[in-house]
């Protein structure tokens, strides 16, 4: 029987043509680059946990932007996070077309693994070995890829095509990382974790700062990195590990599937599977104490002060101690912003410590969202002598504000 199988180019570019006839997108395409300001504010909403002013938030920013995949995966995780399923996934499987080299195309799949749709395949080897599922319908035989977009069949099996070369073309990074790698062996080395260092972690739907402020301060420190990279060894099977925490007796295995039913992802790998740890370790959390992510990660129990009932003399020495002698150290902001003073944290957040100046009363933190990070700015401060936003999250307080904002920092001896 003679067949016709479409070229691969032509069928990128026909289904490039489907995906900008989209009414979903089609406003979309005639605005202009998104605004960092208010993509921040609308993930501010987000991790404040106000999940459906947040959508809305994105929606609004998906309407008079140009798509990108951040701005979509942003949007995916807001919508997922107040219901509206539908809608995130139909943003996951525009990711997926359209950014499929971007890292949230991978993050999308993850969300959503069956949101693909499925074709049935067969013995037959058509255009590149796809089997009967490569094969055009009786139907759409000898139609060019323009007359195809006229029906709801050939635009179906445009987008189909495209899916399945897509995800053939993709190597799972679970996979690729575990090849060679045998049961029980270390996966990551000390300067793995050291390259990516706090940058490689990335909170996104979990409320579990208390953890991942822990995570970030260890990755920035030799010994927290030594600390972490002992935590995750190669499992049983081709791209499955496990992750068992110090002073913990229980295994936590972790697969590929395990990852995409939980929704967790990180930039760095070794960042998702400890953060998949915890969650199979805590699997009620709703926000933990800093002892808890502390004593998890380190195997130590960890010692708290109240800033607020210590002296500033205390409270420099619990913090100066820690940062020299590179032990990590965390905190944790009020549920609420003190009466007359201005916004410059997030509330009921979780921050690592990050540096320390004795002489100004400096201290230098760092959010655990990173580049997400809200901006915040003092008035009157046009000098930095009370606070000072940088870059990454990360942020300079002296030590009467940290008092006022802050209701606990811990440490604990690595």
């Amino acid at each position: 029987m003679n067949r016709r199988v479409i070229p691969r180019r032509r069928l990128a570019t026909a289904a490039l043509v489907l995906i900008l006839s989209c009414q979903t997108f089609a406003a979309a395409f005639a605005a202009g680059p998104v605004s960092e300001t208010a993509l921040r504010s609308a993930w501010a909403l987000y991790t404040q946990q106000k999940y459906r002013e947040s959508s809305d938030a994105f929606e609004q920013l998906i309407a008079n932007s140009t798509p990108s995949a951040r701005l979509y995966y942003y949007a995916a995780l807001a919508n997922r996070a107040c219901n509206r399923s539908a809608r995130a996934k139909q943003l996951c499987q525009y990711i997926a077309t359209t950014f499929a080299s971007s890292p949230e195309a991978a993050y999308a799949q993850r969300l959503y693994p069956g949101s693909a749709p499925q074709v049935a395949s067969s013995s037959g080897s058509g255009e590149g070995g796809g089997g009967e599922a490569d094969e055009v319908p009786a139907s759409l035989k000898g139609l060019t890829a323009e007359q195809l977009l006229q029906s709801e069949e050939g635009r179906n099996y445009i987008k189909q095509k495209a899916e399945r070369q897509l995800a053939s073309a993709k190597v799972s990074p679970m996979v690729s990382k575990s090849k060679g790698g045998r049961q029980g062996e270390r996966v990551f080395t000390p300067a793995d974790i050291a390259r990516e260092g706090a940058n490689g972690i990335d909170q996104m739907y979990y409320p579990n700062c208390w953890f991942e402020s822990t995570m970030s301060t260890l990755a920035s420190l030799p010994r927290g990195q030594k600390l972490m990279a002992d935590m995750v060894r190669y499992g049983p099977k081709e791209g499955t590990y496990v992750v068992r925490f110090p002073g913990d007796g229980n295994e936590y295995n972790i697969s590929e599937k395990l990852l995409e039913e939980k929704g967790i992802h990180n930039k760095a790998l070794w960042a998702t599977l400890i953060e998949c740890g915890q969650v199979l370790k805590f699997p009620h959390d709703n926000g933990n104490l800093l002892s808890e992510g502390l004593a998890c990660l380190t195997g130590q129990k960890a010692q708290s002060l109240d800033p607020e009932d210590a002296s500033e003399q205390e409270l420099s020495s619990f913090i100066d101690g820690a940062v020299k002698s590179q032990n990590p150290i965390i905190c944790a902001t009020h549920n609420y912003i003190p009466s007359g003073q201005p916004y410059i944290v997030e509330t009921n957040h979780a921050y690592t410590i990050i540096g320390f100046e004795p002489s100004s009363g400096m201290i230098k933190i760092r959010n655990p969202h990173g580049a997400n990070s809200r901006r915040f700015s003092l008035k009157n401060d046009a000098r930095h002598e009370k606070f000072e936003m940088m870059d990454d999250g990360v942020f300079k307080i002296h030590m009467s504000l940290f008092k006022k904002y802050f209701d606990e920092v811990a440490r604990a001896n690595i």
